[in-house]
């Protein structure tokens, strides 16, 4: 392997600004100019924040921890309340804005989790915030006590909503449970539930990563502390593989044509052929932890350095492993999202930080075919009910 010499900091900024215009094409496109790129500085966006965020044709949603449902047009950056009732206070159950939990899009309509007396309920909305109606309920966990749970974290993904269910301690042989609910129909399935030991407890949705019909998950031995990957598919509902040794710093994988690709701590990138179990470090990094985001023609990077997560790079890579460029990027307080696989598509949300103002770049990246689902990335906050 063959790595270039590093550029210089302002050539590594151009590289990097270069990656996230990119979209799929037969060809590495022309190198662009920095009149190609709008650069704006300015406050910490909505989708910056680790909230819910979805973004449609008809605008950007934001859900964050005030429980208010935000809207701003195409292209713009002033949100506003999703509401169009007069002298709204924006706070209660009146308001169309308003929501208890979670927010995600399917199909031209937008879909939530509220509280009802027997859990959580999903419900679907117009694009205005009006017109909310049940789609249905998901599950309630009784415990052996009789004690009814319900906490965990979900995220949406291609027309479904898919709960991970908190691990009930108090039962003799106590695990995590996956649960997919189809927005459409309302109905739902338990998934991979044969192939979870006992005493294995999730590790939050941000090691968790769906390409296709692979749903990706870390989880964690509560006897012995071992954690593992499990390659589950959504076609069959079971894990089809397992990675043994992981490490809650390695970032989560995507998959193409049968080989992962992912970061794995003390390594480096990796790629990990599925048929024959082999795992080969492309591009060894001495990072404490780092996300990648793998693009048709590159490899975008950002990784944290040292264990008190002071230091940050920002790597340029191309698909052969050749380091293009690198730029230290000084801590940021806010949450920096990671770039996820969406059935094929990947919205990268890059963040560089010049003295307070932040400058956002935001581009999407497109692996494969394209989605019916529209544009999204949701995170995925927790929810506690019991």
């Amino acid at each position: 392997m063959k790595i270039k010499r590093i550029l210089s900091a302002t050539l590594a900024a151009a590289m990097l600004l270069c990656c996230c215009a990119l979209t799929a094409c037969a060809s590495k496109p022309a190198a662009p100019t920095a009149a190609d790129f709008e650069v704006q500085p300015g406050a910490y966006r909505y989708q910056d924040m680790g909230g819910f965020f979805v973004e449609t044709e008809q605008g950007q949603y934001y859900l964050g921890e005030d429980q208010i449902i935000r809207f701003a047009e195409p292209g713009s950056r002033s949100f506003y309340p999703l509401c169009n009732k007069p002298n709204c206070g924006h706070g209660s159950d009146n308001c169309n804005a308003y929501t208890d939990y979670a927010l995600g899009y399917w199909n031209g309509h937008l879909y939530t989790t509220t509280y009802g007396n027997n859990g959580p309920v999903v419900q679907r909305m117009d694009m205005d915030g009006t017109n909310r109606r049940e789609v249905g309920q998901l599950p309630i966990l009784t415990a052996v006590d009789g004690a009814r749970h319900a906490s965990g974290e979900l995220l949406f993904h291609n027309g479904s909503l898919f709960y991970m269910y908190d691990a009930i301690e108090t039962d003799p042989e106590w695990a995590m449970s996956i649960y997919q609910f189809d927005l459409e129909t309302g109905k739902g399935r338990w998934l991979f539930q044969e192939d979870i030991p006992p005493f294995t407890y999730f590790c939050g949705s941000s090691y968790a990563n769906i390409c296709g019909d692979g749903f990706f998950f870390m989880m964690t031995n509560g006897v012995t502390g071992e954690c593992t990957y499990a390659l589950g598919s959504l076609k069959t509902g079971r894990v089809e593989a397992t990675i043994p040794g992981w490490s809650d710093r390695n970032g989560r994988a995507m998959e193409q044509d049968g080989v992962l690709y992912y970061f794995k701590a003390d390594a480096g990138l990796c790629e990990y052929d599925r048929a024959t179990g082999v795992e080969t470090v492309r591009f060894p990094m001495e990072a404490y932890t780092a996300n990648p985001c793998y693009t048709r023609n590159y490899i975008l990077v950002r990784s944290t350095d040292t264990e008190d997560f002071e230091q940050c790079t920002l790597w340029v890579l191309d698909r052969d492993y050749n380091l293009l460029g690198k730029a230290p990027q000084e801590k940021i307080g806010t949450w920096f999202p990671p770039a996820v696989c969406h059935h094929g598509k990947q919205h990268l949300l890059l963040a560089q930080r010049k003295d307070h103002p932040l400058y956002r770049h935001q581009r999407s990246v497109q692996l494969g075919a394209p989605s019916d689902a529209g544009h999204q990335q949701c995170q995925s906050p927790r929810l506690t009910h019991s």
